[in-house]
């Protein structure tokens, strides 16, 4: 273990981890950036989904590699007699166990959260479920797609004159739900040390997507009494980027300052009386769009960088619009470090992002760079908690592999 996550934030705390695909692998491998050590169980047979989505090298997928990352790999038959003690013995001393199996599927393992908090009442409980842990669709499968569907995700992407919705091209309602289980499991923590005890944490993908959604793109849902007219309600659904001779750069000119700054960066004229002020550009909606045509038919005939340097003289919010290839190469990332490179035995040469997080007094940083083959660790982590001498046997029982 590195002198990092010695002093690492969750530094001390264990999870148990039986997740598949992203959502739950991406909440632990959050919390395990942070320090906690995290022993992941796969069942037989191929295991978690996720090792096979996407770009792959030696039947690893990058993103498995990504959410799994330093964290111990074990490959056990929890439905087993066995498999199920095996369980119980490494939540007995664990903080934290996370599932996002369907629900009703850990319970009919003997694993029940009632049963898990038997043997450790202490231990936090994060179940992630797609629609919810009883209901009308608490049976039904869920995946990102589903979910961006059911949640308003699809229909919030779709423009004035456009007749389908639309979906975030990434699993948007996965990572999410990833994000809000790692804040909702470091919260059920803080609590434990404030002398709550252990909990159960119920946490669904579609409550996820419509708190994140209703954050700024369902305001006619949340000021039920508006009379403002019901279109695309985001602040930001009307953004579009500028073209430029070779590029596009996105702005954001929100302020009255960042307004006429933007028209000055291109030589356009905005000091007419009726667009002094923001109140006043609503008023003159149309004098307005003729100034913001003007700016991009300006732009047109410039470069990126001639209009990096003349935004930037203006004191206007403007980013580049990169290719996800060109991220790496851009100048502020590369001064934030924000990438990481290393040699994989098994994958070659993998870049991976970084914790974004900063902890000045305990610092924390990737715990172990690579992602665990399937059943790595067994042999490993059953020696430490007692079963060594059964690990023959139950590799022939295939209870485990």
């Amino acid at each position: 273990m590195s002198d990092a996550f010695v002093t690492g934030p969750l530094a001390g705390i264990t999870i148990v981890e039986m997740s598949v695909a992203l959502t739950g692998p991406m909440a632990v491998g959050m919390l395990v950036d942070q320090g906690a050590e995290a022993i992941k169980i796969e069942g037989p047979g191929p295991g978690d989904q996720g090792r096979y989505v996407g770009v792959s090298v030696a039947g690893m997928s990058a993103m498995f590699q990504v959410i799994n990352r330093g964290k111990r790999g074990i490959t056990v038959d929890a439905g087993t007699d066995d498999g199920r003690a095996i369980v119980l013995d490494l939540i007995e001393n664990a903080d934290v166990f996370v599932s996002n199996m369907r629900p009703g599927t850990i319970d009919r393992m003997g694993l029940s959260a009632d049963v898990l908090q038997a043997r450790n009442p202490d231990l936090v409980i994060a179940l992630l479920s797609g629609w919810g842990t009883d209901g009308p669709y608490a049976h039904r499968r869920a995946y990102d797609a589903v979910i961006q569907a059911g949640g308003g995700l699809a229909s919030a992407q779709m423009g004035l004159r456009d007749d389908e919705p639309a979906f975030i091209r990434h699993a948007a309602a996965d990572k999410i739900t990833a994000y809000t289980a790692c804040q909702a499991i470091t919260a059920a923590l803080l609590a434990r040390e404030r002398g709550a005890g252990g909990q159960v944490v119920d946490l669904c993908m579609l409550d996820s997507v419509v708190h994140f959604l209703f954050a700024d793109a369902a305001s006619h849902e949340v000021l039920l009494d508006n009379e403002q007219p019901q279109v695309n309600q985001s602040f930001s659904a009307q953004q579009k980027a500028m073209r430029f001779a070779d590029g596009f750069i996105a702005t954001t000119p929100v302020t009255d300052r960042e307004f006429h700054g933007l028209c000055r960066a291109f030589g356009v004229d905005s000091t007419a009386a009726e667009l002094a002020t923001m109140e006043l550009r609503l008023e003159n909606k149309d004098l307005m769009s003729a100034k913001i045509r003007e700016v991009h038919e300006a732009a047109a005939a410039m470069t990126v960088a001639e209009a990096e340097i003349a935004l930037e003289d203006n004191d206007v919010p403007f980013g580049v619009v990169r290719t996800v290839s060109e991220v790496a190469d851009d100048p502020q990332v590369i001064h934030n470090e924000t990438l990481v490179t290393h040699e994989s035995p098994m994958l070659g040469r993998v870049q991976q992002a970084r914790p974004p997080a900063h902890f000045r007094s305990t610092p924390a940083g990737i715990r172990g760079p690579d992602a665990p083959a399937k059943g790595e660790h067994t042999d490993e982590v059953l020696t430490e908690f007692g079963w060594g001498d059964r690990i023959d046997e139950l590799r022939e029982r295939g209870v485990i592999a």
